[in-house]
């Protein structure tokens, strides 16, 4: 018997979104490589709702994180001006800094 196609690849970058849920574990550095794409727009398929429901295990990420939503929905990050831009910059620059142990 003929086994299902994975939904993750039946679905257009579903593939991408599987890893990034798998992905152990999940560094500052790829938090915010992903909001670096998302605001300058050349985001993948899933990054926008993989961002948006992504926790941090870090308290110190996790606020990052959450002080970069209340920038507004991400998918909307690209229409920002530039000083909200630059300002959200300088958040994605602070995770790029976060250290986690372990």
């Amino acid at each position: 018997m003929a086994r299902a196609p994975s939904p993750a690849k039946s679905v257009p970058g579903g593939d991408s979104m599987l890893k990034f849920f798998k992905k152990k574990p999940f560094t500052p550095k790829d938090l915010a490589d992903q909001a670096q794409r998302i605001l300058s727009g050349e985001c993948r398929t899933w990054d926008v709702d993989a961002y948006e429901h992504y926790h941090p295990k870090d308290p110190r990420l996790e606020d990052l994180h959450i002080e970069t939503l209340r920038f507004g929905l991400p998918e909307e990050w690209i229409r920002l001006d530039e000083e909200q831009k630059s300002r959200l910059q300088a958040i994605i620059d602070q995770m790029r800094k976060v250290e986690v142990s372990g």
